[in-house]
């Protein structure tokens, strides 16, 4: 039992600091391309399904260059198709979702909505702005008053030591503070803007692969419902870049690469990829579909099989 507890504190603690956020989650389709919006979902995403993607967001700060990027977070379609068989994603088309929200009769009450909270979280701030310029000039106020204080015993020293020649210092007459003015509520303008649009609706058919989804999206599953970590493999010469933990911490292991079952492979392009994955010190690794006969159902059922290729020097 005390195991258990002590197994349950961190997971709770973990919890409490990063709570996950409401699901389905929104994963937006624009231009071809999946877009997550929110930065608490992409964090998310990262530490429970390993789903890592790519800031191609420009910095407000800094809008006129491209090496340091920003939200969105894009995703490849595997990834997005994965999470919605998961069912903790969804895909909003986009242009679809402006369309309907510009002609829908709700339109007007969700954007009152959102202006009322953008209100109430300015209000929220200058409060805070108004509480700290209190405490600050309470402080302040302190700091005076100790100094007077000081400066009033001094006084009654040298009185005490010789009253006749010295001429009593002045009091100066405090200056009547006067009561800050109403402070008026101002726009702020979040990291993260708060969604206009309903992310319900209009969604992709689940039951249709997503747009762009490529033939290797199975070797992707198989390679992912083992734990690891993938990226484009753009710059090795493969389709996924296979990490075993999270790529912050850890090279990638294997150049992966999906081929159908029956395809045709070049000996060349064998002997090329494991003696560039051993050049980098990785394996290069081939997998695909294999389509095995079931007896009991009578079907073909397919389970995905992978080979690993390495260069080694006769």
């Amino acid at each position: 039992m005390e195991k258990g507890a002590a197994d349950e504190g961190p997971v709770a603690e973990e919890e409490e600091l990063f709570p996950p956020p409401d699901l389905p989650v929104p994963i937006w389709y624009v231009g071809g391309r999946y877009l997550v919006f929110d930065i608490k979902t992409a964090a998310w995403l990262r530490r429970e399904h390993n789903v890592c993607g790519y800031n191609v967001g420009t910095l407000p700060q800094a809008p006129s260059q491209n090496v340091f990027l920003g939200l969105p977070i894009m995703i490849m379609p595997e990834e997005a198709q994965l999470l919605v068989e998961k069912g903790v994603a969804c895909v909003v088309d986009d242009a679809r979702a402006h369309d309907q929200a510009i002609y829908a009769s709700r339109c007007a009450a969700r954007e009152h909505a959102y202006l009322d909270e953008t209100r109430q979280h300015a209000s929220a701030l200058v409060q805070q702005r108004l509480q700290e310029q209190a405490e600050a000039r309470e402080r302040a106020l302190g700091k005076q008053r100790a100094k007077k204080a000081k400066a009033r015993q001094s006084q009654n020293d040298y009185q005490a030591v010789a009253p006749d020649f010295i001429d009593p210092v002045p009091t100066p007459t405090p200056t009547p503070l006067t009561p800050p003015q109403p402070a008026q509520s101002y726009h702020v303008t979040p990291t993260s803007s708060h969604p206009l649009l309903a992310s319900s609706t209009p969604l992709l058919p689940k039951s249709e692969p997503l747009p762009g989804l490529p033939a290797s999206y199975p070797l992707f599953r198989h390679l992912h419902s083992r734990g690891f970590f993938m990226t484009p493999g753009l710059r090795f010469g493969c389709q996924y870049s296979t990490y075993p933990g999270d790529p912050l911490r850890y090279h990638s292991h294997f150049l992966s690469v999906g081929v159908g079952w029956d395809e045709e492979l070049d000996l060349m392009d064998i002997v090329g990829g494991g003696r560039l994955g051993t050049g980098v010190k990785k394996g290069f690794l081939i997998g695909g579909i294999e389509p095995q006969e079931d007896a009991e159902a009578g079907a073909r059922a397919a389970s995905v099989r992978t080979f690993t290729v390495e260069w080694a020097v006769m």
